[in-house]
């Protein structure tokens, strides 16, 4: 009986200390590859293999891959590899070892809670960190793999505005009159060019009767009361709204964070509900902005008892709108944002409606054509850079960033299209001294599974831009959510020392998470840091491991401290 007990004893142990001795070695590995130092102290290059490289282990080579859409597997252009990083550096160790055993717990959560499908062998963490300003690396990790960014690419889209464009920069519809004059009516067109507006106000009701006022101010301007043809809608060299290469598949176009962009949009291309709870059994009051979209409305939604759950269908396809539901007494300003199949559509009919409601009549509707022929110049109706910058950084909106990537393609390279959204970025990181080798921007929100970039470029360009001072960094800083206060970051890292000391931009895509910004140490110093993760697709993740990894890892920089003090 007790040698059985022994026997038992002396199993249990040897299991602990060989789970122990594996954790252990995984750790040690991790840090050895992890640190991605060759001899000579070089950082390796980003590997162009369709075969995924973690820094927990390597897949087997030659296994079979899925187009992207299904799997987790590189794009198929491959990008450049990023290039090797300077022999000097001055690692804090300490630092970075707290950060490979955050990732390594991280990565045996997720092993736990997928039941195995999710784990080390198939998981890469890339993480780098440094001083604003200084050559030296405090942290890197797998930080020269070129990764998927999800929305950490949208301090792309907005650097590149701001240091091309300036702070100061406009949205500008142009409106030129094409016939006479003639006691207050325009005997013919009024045409609009194509700015890339979003049109978007993130405190509005979704409606644009404030952009038509300042339209109709510069209307009355120049003697218009009434228009007898039509608005006429020329998108110029922007392309027709369609979704972006390796975005996701048709059955999300709906959703808000789908929502297309194009030359011409209205409430970033999105249909707004507003709904305030009626009498128990009765209708629920339903206001639809903008009020006019093109699209026949369907369903109703009536008003369930207090404390009853809400639940609501919506839904903007070409054969209709639909609100439907329940909610319960005493909801009051509830809202909900769903896709418009067609930005440019959607500006078309609100615009012209909003002009008949403030008392401009518009004959002829509106119609599309590119290449109009030019009028008499009206005027301009603009709205400011920063009132994009707000929403895209501050609450990730995907449509607002991609019209910001497209106008910006506009603005610096004649041409509205993605690769004149490319050609603008490239401009831009060549004059911050950002390293591009390795890049891959297919859009300006990181919804497409395509883009690519490096833990190392996220950092420096953090730096470049906040290296510039003034307003342009001003902006930029103020528009990241701010932990456990504002945006995205609301509620993380509410508790602790981290609540308030990190700015960033968040990021997720089905098998991908990322965290990149600013932090504030507890002894005062400023580091800017990047955290990618990509893995196997495996619903909850992102919330239940990575997003802690990466609050775990800021707290770990906030308190941290200076080398040698």
């Amino acid at each position: 009986m007790h040698s059985c007990w022994r026997g038992r004893i002396r199993a249990r142990a040897a299991l602990v200390i060989g789970a122990n001795l594996v954790a252990f070695g995984l750790l040690a590995w991790l840090l050895a590859r992890g640190g991605e130092t060759r001899a000579g102290g070089q950082e390796s290059a980003a590997t162009p293999e369709r075969v995924q490289l973690s820094p927990f282990g390597e897949r087997g080579r030659g296994a079979a891959t899925a187009p992207a859409e299904d799997t987790d597997s590189a794009p198929t252009t491959e990008p450049t590899p990023a290039p090797a990083s300077p022999a000097t550096r001055t690692r804090d160790r300490t630092v970075e070892r707290r950060v490979a055993t955050a990732a390594a717990n991280a990565a045996a959560r997720a092993r736990k809670l997928s039941k195995g499908k999710v784990h080390a062998g198939n998981t890469t963490v890339a993480v780098h960190v440094r001083e604003p300003g200084a050559p030296e690396d405090l942290v890197a990790i797998h930080s020269s793999r070129a990764m998927r960014p999800a929305s950490n690419l949208k301090l792309i889209t907005t650097a590149t505005a701001l240091v091309l464009l300036g702070p100061d920069w406009t949205f500008a519809t142009a409106f030129e009159a094409r016939g006479e004059v003639v006691d207050g009516t325009l005997r013919g067109e009024l045409i609009a060019r194509a700015g890339g507006d979003p049109l978007y106000d993130a405190d509005g009701d979704g409606g644009v009767s404030e952009w038509v006022a300042a339209l109709r101010r510069e209307l009355t301007r120049a003697g218009i009361e009434r228009i007898q043809g039509a608005l006429v809608l020329d998108e110029g060299s922007f392309p027709a709204p369609a979704p972006g290469p390796e975005w996701p598949s048709e059955k999300e176009y709906w959703k808000e964070y789908a929502a297309l962009s194009g030359g011409f949009s209205a409430n970033a291309g999105c249909i707004t509900a507003n709904v305030d709870a009626g009498d128990v059994g009765g209708p629920a009051r339903v206001r639809v902005r903008p009020r006019a979209h093109g699209l026949k409305r369907r369903g109703e939604v009536e008003t369930g008892k207090k404390g009853s759950q809400l639940k609501l269908a919506v839904e903007a396809r070409r054969h209709g709108l639909t609100v439907r539901g329940r909610v319960p007494a005493g909801t009051r300003g509830y809202a909900t944002r769903f896709a418009h199949p067609d930005p440019v559509e959607l500006f078309g009919h609100a615009v012209v409606a909003e002009l008949v409601r403030q008392g401009v009549p518009v004959s002829g509707g509106f119609r599309r054509e590119r290449g109009a022929p030019s009028g008499e110049s009206i005027g301009r109706v603009t709205a400011p850079l920063e009132r994009a910058v707000v929403p895209i950084l501050r609450d990730s909106n995907n449509s607002v960033a991609d019209q910001l990537f497209l106008a910006v393609g506009h603005a610096v390279a004649a041409k509205g299209d993605r690769d004149g959204g490319r050609a603008a970025t490239a401009r831009a990181l060549e004059e911050l001294g950002v390293p591009s080798r390795g890049l891959v921007q297919v859009d300006g929100s990181g919804l497409s599974r395509a883009n690519r970039v490096t833990a190392r470029q996220m950092t420096a360009l953090l730096d470049a831009v906040l290296a510039r001072g003034g307003e342009r960094a001003r902006v930029f800083r103020d528009a990241l959510p701010e932990s456990g206060s504002t945006g995205t970051l609301s509620a993380r890292m509410r508790k602790g020392p981290a609540r308030g000391r990190v700015r960033a931009k968040t990021g997720f895509i089905g098998g991908t998470s990322g965290l990149s910004g600013i932090v504030q140490t507890l002894d005062g110093r400023t580091l800017v840091f990047s955290i990618l993760v990509e893995y196997p697709r495996y619903g909850g993740l992102n919330t239940s491991v990575w997003k802690p990894l990466q609050d775990e890892i800021c707290t770990i920089l906030v308190e941290s401290r200076k080398s040698g003090t």
